[in-house]
């Protein structure tokens, strides 16, 4: 995560004027009320992802001096869907079942600045 203070963003840095998950293309592509644009592959969301199982799992592992490879999966990991939280966030479904992760909107600013 990028050294800018998430609560030092102003209201239009947070506010999407436009948000498009495209399935297809596999990325999520927001224009905010500032003007700034940001894209990314769903791949980097997912890595990324906020959840509280996907915060310890990354915690763990970065505890450890010789960490743990995972198999790869056995089909390509994808976003199959998803849909707007109230307001202030996005959250994806995955098409290994997962969708827990809700990401708010200061968060994928957040990550616009990496």
């Amino acid at each position: 995560m990028s050294n800018v203070n998430p609560q030092a963003l102003s209201a239009e840095q947070i506010q999407p004027v436009s948000l498009d998950l495209d399935l297809k293309n596999q990325t999520l592509h927001i224009t905010w009320a500032d003007g700034a644009v940001s894209r990314w592959p769903v791949a980097v969301l997912r890595q990324h992802c906020p959840c509280a199982a996907c915060r310890t799992e990354k915690e763990q592992q970065s505890r450890t001096l010789l960490p743990v490879l995972k198999q790869a999966p056995a089909e390509k990991l994808e976003a199959v869907g998803g849909h707007l939280v109230g307001n202030y966030a996005l959250q994806i479904e995955w098409s290994d079942g997962h969708s827990s992760g809700i990401y708010d909107y200061r968060y994928l600013r957040m990550l616009h600045a990496e």
